[in-house]
């Protein structure tokens, strides 16, 4: 399976608030990549987010955001 890795929280909050699903997480020290099932439609959000074309209401992302960053520092 492919994958997309990133180790933006804004990024993986955005495509989660979308319901692309988390696969897996890798800690490396301080950072840690989080990783969503590569498909034609995600890169399509990808895109969208960093182009700053996509749309999504503010509180699902900030509840996805908060959760990310909850699971991401419980160390």
């Amino acid at each position: 399976m492919s994958v997309h890795k990133t180790q933006s929280l804004y990024e993986a909050s955005y495509l989660l608030a979308l319901g692309f699903k988390l696969v897996s997480t890798n800690p490396d020290g301080q950072k840690t990549t989080l990783l969503f099932a590569d498909t034609p439609e995600l890169k399509q959000a990808v895109m969208g987010f960093y182009n700053g074309d996509g749309v999504i209401k503010a509180k699902p992302f900030v509840e996805c955001y908060r959760s990310l960053k909850d699971m991401v520092f419980r160390r």
